[in-house]
């Protein structure tokens, strides 16, 4: 038995997984260790972002979340997990609201910080993020729009949906950015210091004009 532990004592440490969950009303991570059973959960950590937000152009029927708060929520979270596993990532999952759409400026979308766990990104010329429940766009204004050539049919909340309101009715606002994605797609561009953003078919999907069968998007449409 003495022989035995000496030898595991040796063996090097898993590599970990660090899943990441951006959700409407919180944030969760957890830590994944590789198990002759397979993956278990170490680690995991929830915290509320109380990110709620309002804005005069989106009106009443406006549901918009502040990214700062989301983040720093987010980095609440990792700073709970054991340093020691963290530093033994090997690769990260991240999910989180589809649907949504968040605008920023490419090469200026956060600034990174040391900190007492590590290193910290905060978000600087970035927009709010325009959840999925955001209701700004009526049945009369969808109906205006172009018909999309996607198996879904377009709703207000829909990330191409929400550009459109923008175009309409406060152009300005897109002048400040020019990249877009959801809060996950944000996310990963930051951490992985994407000069253009990365969406995933199921993402791409969920905006409302992007055709699923070629994985294209929509763009010979006004």
């Amino acid at each position: 038995m003495a022989m035995a532990g000496s030898e595991a004592a040796g063996r090097p440490a898993p590599a970990c997984v660090l899943g990441i969950d951006l959700g409407t009303t919180s944030v969760k991570a957890a830590l994944l260790v590789g198990a002759e059973q397979g993956p278990v959960v170490a680690e995991s950590c929830s915290r509320e972002t109380q990110a709620h937000a309002s804005s005069l152009e989106a009106g009443p029927q406006g549901m918009e979340q502040n990214v700062r708060r989301i983040v720093r929520a987010l980095n609440k979270c990792l700073a709970t997990l054991p340093q020691q596993q963290l530093q033994r990532v090997s690769h990260i999952g991240i999910s989180g609201q589809m649907h949504g759409i968040v605008f920023w400026k490419k090469d200026e979308g956060c600034k990174w910080t040391e900190c007492g766990t590590g290193p910290t990104f905060e978000p600087e010329e970035v927009s709010h993020l325009i959840t999925w429940q955001d209701g700004r766009c009526s049945p009369t204004f969808l109906s205006s729009l172009p018909l999309p050539q996607s198996h879904t049919s377009l709703a207000t909340g829909f990330g191409c949906a929400t550009v459109y309101w923008y175009l309409k009715n406060s152009p300005d606002f897109l002048k400040s950015y020019d990249a877009a994605g959801t809060i996950h797609d944000y996310v990963v561009a930051m951490l992985c210091d994407l000069k253009k953003p990365l969406m995933s078919v199921q993402n791409a999907a969920s905006w409302g004009y992007f055709n699923s069968r070629n994985k294209s998007w929509n763009t010979d449409m006004a």
